[in-house]
Formats: C-alpha cells, sequence, structure tokens
C-alpha cells in the first residue's frame, strides 16, 4: 500500500502557511523520516497524511485515492497515527490502552475477541512490556508510555503507521529497540513516516528523509543525499557536522553532530598555520564567512575592532562599519558607526524616547541619515580583503530595514573574508540564509 503527498500546502490561519508545496511518496517496506527544526509543520504534516486535517491545496493519496475519499474507519485500518504526547483522561491499564488499537477492526457490537486480546499481548511482549500490562497507564514513566503507544500502534495493523518523535523520552537502549522493531516490520510489508529530532537515527534507519523548513521541502531523498552538513545547518540554524565511514568504496554519513563555535584569537592571524591564518589562505578559492556571536556586552565589537588591527598590520585591506558603544559610567547611552575606510564616524543610534519612531529597535531609535551612510559604504564596497560589518540584527533579518545593503553584500559573496556580527538569537536565521558561514565565538577575552 502506497501513501503520496502531492503539492500539498495547509494553513491554520489565511495567509499564513505551515506547509508549502509538500510532495513525497512512500512505498510498503519504507521507512520515511520528517525532520526540522520544531515549529517546521513536522506535526501538522503527519496530520494531513492521516486524514485528519485537509489541505488547502493538494492531494493526499492512499493507493492512489484521495485519502479523504475513506471513511474514518476504513483510514483507521490502513493507516495508524501514533501521537507525540498523549495524556488518557482516565487511569486505563496498560493492556487496555494497547486493546485500544485493535478499534478500527471491531464489529458492529464492538466486543473485543480473544484474537484481538492474543494481538495486544504479542505487541506488548515485542516492545518487552508484557509484565506491565495490568499497571495504570498514569502510574508508569513517560518512556514506558511512549512505549505503550508503539505497542497500540502495532496492535492497530494498519498498513502504514505515522510516528510522531516516537523516541521522544526513550534511552538509548529502547529508541534502538523501537526502531529495531520498525526495521523487522519492514520485511513484513509495513511502512512507516517517522517525524524526529534525531537525525543520527535517520542515518541508520530511514529509506528516505524529507527536511522541512519553515513548512517548505528543503531537500527530499536518500539519507546520504539530504543529510549533509551544509543542509543540516540550513535547517536546524545551526552548524552540523557529518562524520564519513568507508562503504563499497564510497564515504557514507555514519554521524552527525553538532559543531561548537570555532574559538578564535584575531592575533593569531599572525601565525602561520593558525586556524585562522588558514581561513584567509582559503579565501584565495572561495569567500569565506565568519559570524560573530556572542550575549550583549560579550565583547564582539571589540573582537571585530582587534580583527581589523591585526590584519591591516599585515597589509590587508580593512573595509565595512563598526558599530561602538558610547558610555556615560558604565551606562550604554548611544551606539556610533564607524568606517573603517575612512575612520568618520557618526552617531547612529540613542536610546528610545519617540514611541513612534519607525527606525528602531524596543531599546533604541535609529538616525535614518547615518543609517543611509552605513548603506552606501556597504553598497559601494570595492576592493577589500577583509569586510567587517558590525552588526545584523532584528532590524535586517526581521523587518527588512537597517544595514540592508549588508544583507546583500553577503547573500552575493562580495567578499574574501567577511566578519559579521550576529547575536545569538538570530544566529538561526543567519545560518539558515548562508550555512556555508563558521560562528565564532566573539568574545574580546579570547
Amino acid at each position: 500500500m502506497s501513501l503520496a503527498a502531492k503539492h500539498v500546502c495547509f494553513a491554520y490561519l489565511a495567509n499564513r502557511p505551515v506547509l508549502r508545496d509538500v510532495t513525497l511518496t512512500v512505498n510498503p517496506g519504507e521507512v520515511l523520516y520528517v525532520l526540522g527544526r520544531n515549529g517546521s509543520g513536522k506535526t501538522t504534516l503527519l496530520s494531513c497524511l492521516a486524514g485528519i486535517l485537509q489541505p488547502v491545496s493538494g492531494q493526499v493519496l492512499l493507493n492512489d485515492k484521495d485519502v479523504r475519499q475513506y471513511s474514518p474507519a476504513e483510514r483507521a485500518r490502513l493507516i495508524g497515527l501514533m501521537p507525540q504526547v498523549h495524556i488518557p483522561a482516565f487511569a486505563y491499564t496498560v493492556r487496555e490502552m494497547v486493546l485500544m488499537g485493535r478499534t478500527p477492526h471491531l464489529g458492529l457490537l464492538g466486543t473485543l475477541s480473544r484474537n484481538d486480546y492474543a494481538i495486544a499481548d504479542e505487541a506488548l511482549e515485542s516492545i518487552g512490556l508484557s509484565d506491565l500490562h495490568d499497571r495504570p497507564y498514569t502510574e508508569i514513566s513517560g518512556g514506558e508510555r511512549q512505549l505503550v503507544l508503539i505497542a497500540r500502534g502495532l496492535a492497530q495493523k494498519a498498513n502504514i503507521l505515522l510516528m510522531d518523535e516516537p523516541s521522544a523520552h526513550l534511552d538509548l537502549s529502547n529508541q534502538h529497540r523501537v526502531l529495531e522493531i520498525v526495521d523487522q516490520l519492514t520485511h513484513q510489508g509495513l511502512s512507516f513516516v517517522i517525524s524526529s529530532h534525531a537525525p543520527n537515527n535517520a542515518l541508520i534507519y530511514a529509506h528516505h528523509v524529507l527536511l522541512l523548513s519553515h513548512g517548505h521541502v528543503l531537500a527530499y531523498g536518500t539519507p546520504a543525499e539530504t543529510l549533509t552538513e551544509e543542509r543540516l545547518s540550513a535547517a536546524y540554524g545551526m552548524r552540523a557536522e557529518v562524520i564519513y565511514g568507508q562503504s563499497l568504496d564510497s564515504p557514507m554519513p555514519r554521524a552527525v553532530l553538532p559543531r561548537r563555535p570555532l574559538t578564535l584569537s584575531p592575533e593569531s592571524l599572525n601565525n602561520p598555520g593558525s586556524e585562522l591564518n588558514q581561513i584567509f589562505e582559503q579565501s584565495q578559492h572561495s569567500p569565506q564567512l565568519l559570524l560573530i556571536t556572542g550575549l550583549t556586552g560579550a565583547g564582539k565589537t571589540s573582537w571585530c575592532t582587534r580583527m581589523a588591527q591585526v590584519a591591516r598590520s599585515q597589509g590587508l585591506r580593512v573595509k565595512g562599519v563598526l558599530s561602538p558603544s558610547v558610555f556615560e559610567g558604565e551606562s550604554k547611552v548611544a551606539i556610533d558607526l564607524l568606517s573603517l575606510e575612512t575612520d568618520e564616524k557618526c552617531r547612529l543610534a540613542v536610546q528610545r524616547n519617540d514611541r513612534g519612531a519607525e527606525l528602531a529597535t524596543v531599546l533604541w531609535q535609529f538616525d535614518p541619515a547615518v543609517m543611509a551612510w552605513g548603506n552606501d559604504i556597504l553598497g559601494n564596497l570595492r576592493d577589500s580583503d577583509l569586510v567587517i560589518l558590525d552588526e545584523l540584527g532584528p532590524l535586517e533579518f526581521l523587518r527588512g530595514q537597517g544595514l540592508v545593503e549588508g544583507l546583500k553584500l553577503i547573500d552575493e559573496k562580495r567578499y574574501r573574508v567577511a566578519c559579521v556580527v550576529i547575536r545569538s538569537s538570530l544566529l538561526p536565521d543567519a545560518l539558515e540564509r548562508w550555512p556555508h558561514a563558521q560562528v565564532v565565538n566573539g568574545y574580546s577575552r579570547v
């Protein structure tokens, strides 16, 4: 039995789509993993595939027939949906919870048969929970509840099982026990669609992977095709590293790891063979983007200032803008904008006192003329070895205002090496936009 989505779009509210043009196919005996950040549309997609939600446009086809043309009872016999979280209203026993999976198969009188009990007991045994069958479901651990829901899905005997984060709350041993059972069931012709936050499980168990980002398909194919460092970095808004092993004369991905931010001292540019020196050497062949990040007050501007000084001492052409803070005592009262080419400086922002200011954040209101000056600097920037852009923030990423020429400069890769200051909260947005970037800790003490 096949399941397919054809150009599916869905929205809970008009003009706010959750899914955008999603297309996929699941054939008998296949496991499809759906990966993506929280809010990317994974659970909504499962509900559409199950026929619970109706797409705004596009179709979900079960054996080439629109899934909504099946009656609810027919759908339940063919497709099982295992939710991520389930809190029962009553203290059913574990066995009673699993027996609920047999509901689509009951006759007119709704009476459980000896065969139904046998199927439920077999499902419990396969998961390793037979000794808990009389325990109240509400009194077992979260991980054990997850296993019970999986047993209920198995007892349903559907041809296709949709599983919403089945390995959540499970320890490593139970995760792989469940996924091994899933793998064994595929050899019996069952199909699975699994939403997950575990790309490593997808590497091991998936036949295909659908990588979602803000409801649209970022990648769809085999694990090796989809789970690349650049695509994972874009999907999750973090730098990912894929570890490869050798298999039949070709490298195969074996593990996905988060890549910690680099710790680079600007002064290390003076040391041949240092990591920073290698980045500048690589820039002779391809543009190198460094995202300088950290919390407010970490010293990102100080890091960039030191970087500019060291680069100039080596005869490198440094251009761009800095935005040094202005203090009165220990209080930050304003922000300047400094041209690294001319050393000219203007007052960019002051503490916000005009609630009607158009060019403003929660704390600061910006001088439109100075912002235009900054855009003129960045828009006409040419012939540089190092570009420093301090900073791109909420105005640029969330509102399309501010130093928009800076966004354009980085998008078009008009640089050899670029150091762009990004606050920690916006790092996922930046990495989604520039997945090739490297993240650097911008602490001034480094």
